[in-house]
């Protein structure tokens, strides 16, 4: 990290999720679509209880949460330099080529340099957190604000493998200028190509977890054993715990059964989600060091962020 990032932080998490809140038998034929799925696996083990969808479109649910964000510290548009959006690959078709535009005037930020981050599934917006924060390297950039956001119009659609997708938005602010809860350290990435191909195993997603693993803690200059939460993706309960405890980290220092059981899968949200809620429930405290983890079929990617 450059000397321009030393008075970086992030902060001002704000939420917005889908406004109906549903259980998984309210999708018709859910037992079969589950099985098809995710075979041999109970979904009541899932960890799921109800999940939420928005009955209008998703540009006012992420003005919502943008909004939320800059109400924290009173941040006026105009201060904003960039706002870095993030999604799924899988909701780009129905995001709509405008919507980007719409956020940014419903929130009058039409001075700020938008960008949007995709292409990693749900590893998307750990990609646009690290591109947020590198934007500090310019030391006339004072706020950014990450939007991230994830969608599925068809309810068919949202049982997928080991996981129940559900909507919501996640935001917060990168700021040099107002005081935040933790900075970033290190990120990092790593590529499954049998998962490209769609034919990852138990093997191949292990192997990018814990290479991805390794490289953030390395360049955070951090042991495993000193990370005190760890905010994970929020996929079928019993997976998730077993790819934590396969890259050696302790399943009691996981956050997201809470969510998980409220929400569902937000896609690449969670791990903003899961931190936010650690947040509200318990705090994050200065000096301790923090993990997000984000893992998509052909994709795992971690950040390593530090309490200030």
């Amino acid at each position: 990290m450059t000397s321009a990032q030393d008075r970086v932080s992030i902060g001002s998490f704000a939420c917005a999720f889908g406004d109906r809140e549903r259980t998984p038998h309210d999708i018709p034929d859910f037992e079969a679509l589950w099985r098809a799925e995710s075979p041999d696996t109970d979904f009541g083990a899932m960890g799921c209880g109800t999940f939420r969808t928005m009955s209008g479109p998703v540009t006012a649910y992420a003005t919502a949460a943008l909004r939320q964000t800059l109400h924290v510290h009173a941040v006026p548009a105009s201060a904003v330099d960039h706002v870095v959006f993030a999604t799924s690959d899988a909701v780009l078709g129905a995001l709509g080529r405008d919507a980007v535009v719409e956020i940014l005037t419903a929130a009058g930020l039409t001075d700020s340099v938008p960008v949007l981050v995709s292409g990693r599934q749900c590893c998307s917006s750990l990609a646009a957190l690290a591109h947020g924060w590198s934007l500090f390297a310019d030391p006339e950039t004072t706020n950014v604000v990450l939007v991230s956001l994830d969608f599925t119009p068809d309810d068919r659609a949202r049982v997928r493998s080991f996981a129940l997708f559900s909507d919501a938005v996640a935001s917060c602010l990168i700021s040099r200028e107002h005081p935040g809860d933790v900075r970033l350290l290190a990120s990092a990435a790593g590529t499954d190509p049998a998962g490209l191909a769609g034919e990852d195993s138990f093997a191949s997603r292990q192997q990018v977890a814990r290479a991805a693993l390794t490289k953030v803690l390395r360049a955070g200059g951090r042991r495993l054993d000193e990370v005190a939460k760890v905010f994970p993706t929020n996929l079928y309960q019993p997976v998730t715990q077993f790819s934590a405890m396969a890259a050696g980290i302790d399943r009691e220092k996981l956050h997201f059964t809470e969510t998980l059981r409220a929400y569902g899968h937000c896609g690449n949200a969670d791990w903003l989600i899961n931190l936010a809620d650690y947040r509200q429930r318990r705090g994050l405290r200065p000096g301790e060091t923090y993990l997000a983890q984000s893992s998509a079929p052909g994709f795992s990617a971690s950040a390593l962020l530090a309490g200030v």
